[in-house]
């Protein structure tokens, strides 16, 4: 992350561009190729962007405190831990190339709500596949709700009473990160994209890939006139590891609500945060709620948001 720039700077816009490509490469570059490690790599990175364009709402640099939180089996689910904690390989300028092209041609070619494994030629020496997402974006929150199709996650038409659905991001994990290729697999598909751009004289190949229907994540604002609620929902199989700089500063606290336990966390500044875990009944996956707000929203008023999710 520090070959980019501070999160606190990277993700002051709060409007999500489809594509960002610092924010893209810098995913990118946490990425674990171990399977176990699919989902928290890629949320820890995730969750920290949307962390990062969620306190803008209030401080604009607060983090969350280390914590975690279990599901019913004890299992960690969630869980905050120092930056510092966090592995990160080095990286040559090929690859920073490579996957800033990479991220170019997905905004450039994928459409909405779509994905699609890239060959890449230039700066590609190991031939490496990079897979690329486009989010889809909603302001209405029934057609939302109509795309999902999981009755499992509870989409809100207002928060409230008076804070509005405004727009949505809605990000379909591809298949290939539910379930990864075998070394074998990427072996031969790298092959043939690889002769693919050659055949038409490209610096590229892609090819398409489904997307899950049971991993995804959801950035939501509501709004009411200049002041904001944002919620993340994410339901996946994977804990969520969130990296936090030291620096920071929050203070936070478990808290009991209608026998949910939640992580709530208050910024320098004055903003918000609560989080929990909903495992979903007769499988192996669990929801993730994180909402923010800003000053105009009491701690209880926070908590009361969160108890309308629970009904």
């Amino acid at each position: 992350m520090d070959k980019d720039q501070d999160l606190k700077e990277l993700f002051h816009n709060a409007q999500l561009p489809e594509v960002d490509l610092t924010g893209s490469v810098m995913r990118k570059l946490n990425a674990n190729q171990n399977k176990k490690e699919r989902f928290t790599v890629k949320n820890k990175v995730g969750l920290l962007v949307v962390a990062g364009v969620l306190l803008t709402v209030s401080s604009g640099f607060a983090m969350f405190k280390y914590g975690s939180l279990q599901n019913q089996q004890g299992e960690v689910v969630y869980e905050v831990k120092p930056s510092k904690e966090l592995e990160q390989p080095q990286y040559q300028e090929e690859d920073l190339n490579r996957l800033a092209m990479s991220s170019q041609l997905a905004d450039e070619l994928l459409q909405d709500g779509s994905a699609a494994i890239f060959y890449i030629v230039p700066n590609n020496p190991n031939h490496q596949l990079e897979t690329e997402v486009k989010s889809e974006v909603f302001t209405d929150a029934s057609a939302l709700r109509s795309k999902l199709k999981d009755e499992s996650a509870a989409i809100m038409d207002s928060l409230k009473e008076d804070y509005k659905f405004t727009w949505a991001r809605l990000t379909f994990d591809p298949v290939t990160e539910v379930n990864p290729l075998t070394p074998k697999e990427q072996a031969a598909t790298a092959e043939k994209l690889r002769k693919q751009a050659e055949e038409s004289n490209k610096e590229y190949a892609m090819m398409p890939v489904e997307l899950s229907d049971d991993h995804w994540r959801i950035l939501s604002t509501y709004k009411k006139g200049e002041s904001e609620i944002q919620v993340f929902v994410s339901r996946s199989d994977e804990p969520t590891t969130i990296y936090a700089h030291d620096e920071w500063n929050w203070k936070s606290e478990k808290i009991d609500v209608n026998g949910v336990e939640m992580l709530y966390t208050e910024y320098e500044g004055g903003g918000k945060g609560i989080v929990w875990v909903h495992e979903i009944a007769g499988t192996e996956q669990h929801l993730q709620y994180n909402i923010q707000v800003g000053n105009d929203i009491s701690k209880e008023g926070l908590i009361e948001i969160a108890k309308s999710y629970l009904k």
